[in-house]
């Protein structure tokens, strides 16, 4: 009997560790997919973004995201957003999350989302960007700037 729980227990332990290195190669499996493409358009939309052009960020955006957010709103986020002046240097990127949603109604496609650690010239913050994959390119679907400059 002690012999059948100590079997129990081991066989329900070597399929968390499977579980967990499944995990593992399939996180890894997807980051190194989206390596080549979203990291070198993330390069270039931060910087554009972080010169706080309301214009510039609109255009990176995906278009449910400027249908949802109006100019004045916009203007307002930019206008919060360049207390951080201009950007120093980007750290760099550790991948996430990648999702595919179907929705009726609502923003359908493939969501990739990143994290880089940024430096502006007054103060650090941490970008967290979600990119929604459009054939071969990308289009901003949420870009959140964190940062203790902001509260200043």
């Amino acid at each position: 009997m002690f012999v059948k729980i100590l079997k129990g227990i081991g066989i329900a332990f070597l399929s968390l560790v499977v579980l967990f290195v499944c995990v593992g190669i399939w996180s890894f499996y997807k980051s190194s997919e989206y390596e080549n493409t979203a990291i070198p358009y993330l390069e270039i939309a931060i910087r554009d973004i972080s010169g706080w052009d309301k214009q510039v960020m609109a255009g990176y955006m995906t278009a449910s995201v400027v249908d949802t957010v109006s100019d004045d709103d916009l203007t307002v986020i930019v206008g919060a957003l360049s207390k951080m002046g201009k950007l120093q240097s980007l750290g760099d990127y550790q991948f996430t999350d990648v999702s595919s949603k179907a929705i009726v109604g609502a923003e359908s496609g493939t969501f990739v989302t990143y994290v880089v650690p940024a430096h502006y010239e007054n103060g650090d913050a941490t970008i967290t960007v979600t990119l929604k994959e459009e054939g071969d390119s990308f289009s901003v679907y949420r870009f959140n700037l964190n940062s203790l400059t902001l509260l200043k």
